[in-house]
């Protein structure tokens, strides 16, 4: 009997010559996957027919590159939704109060300065310590018995001696009583958005009345601004 074998027509398509030059992608999508499949059935050797687990194994191929690129087209549409989202929601911050993992306050020349602070479990006693930019401690605050959670503390301005301190920035240094002795807990300070940046391409940025840059992660917790003069105490 003898073996029918592929035109030059049909092998040529897929066979390049030493002088024909390469152009476009050397990736092989799945419409050149499934073309040369079916060429490959259509005049494959009739005395020795492809083998079934041959054929299922290159079926299993073309499914994983189907696979592969239906994936790459959800997550281009997964990654521009919430790249939208992401715009949308941080327009609506402009002008919001938000909570930050920040230990630095700024005191103003009257009022107070206060923040908030997480314990993970109960503490027998903790204290507040305040220092000022040169690395000096200003104030040793003693506030007592916390339980697990977020709790508010408040500087009243006056340093250890019972005087007003001077204006500026300061460092709020919580630290909690342990078994096994003290621990830093984590400082959560407030600031205000002042501006959005959109970059191209790049993570969206905000810029805080105080100077900040943040990301959406960034963020803690968003609350409505009650006043400036609310707002700048909380910095």
């Amino acid at each position: 009997m003898a073996i029918i074998q592929p035109s030059a027509a049909v092998t040529d398509q897929y066979t390049l010559g030493s002088n024909t030059p390469v152009t476009g992608s050397n990736d092989l999508g799945q419409t050149e996957f499934l073309e040369l499949m079916m060429a490959q059935l259509e005049f494959q050797d009739p005395m020795k027919p492809m083998d079934n687990g041959e054929f299922l194994g290159q079926m299993a191929q073309f499914s994983t590159v189907t696979g592969i690129e239906d994936m790459q087209k959800s997550l281009d549409q997964l990654a521009a939704t919430y790249s939208a989202g992401q715009t949308l929601q941080s327009t609506q911050l402009v002008g919001q109060e938000v909570l930050i993992e920040n230990n630095s306050l700024k005191l103003l020349k009257e009022g107070s300065a206060s923040g908030s602070f997480e314990l993970d479990v109960s503490s027998g006693d903790v204290q507040l310590n305040v220092t000022n930019s040169a690395g000096n401690v200003v104030r040793e605050l003693p506030m007592g018995q916390f339980p697990a959670g977020r709790h508010t503390f408040n500087w009243d301005g006056m340093n250890q001696s019972g005087k007003r301190a001077p204006e500026g920035d300061y460092t709020m240094n919580i630290l909690a009583e342990q078994d096994d002795g003290f621990i830093s807990a984590t400082v959560l300070t407030s600031r205000v958005i002042d501006s959005v940046e959109f970059g191209n391409g790049t993570q969206t940025t905000l810029n805080t009345r105080q100077g900040d840059v943040l990301t959406l992660p960034d963020i803690r917790q968003i609350r409505q601004a009650v006043g400036d003069s609310a707002s700048t105490s909380d910095q």
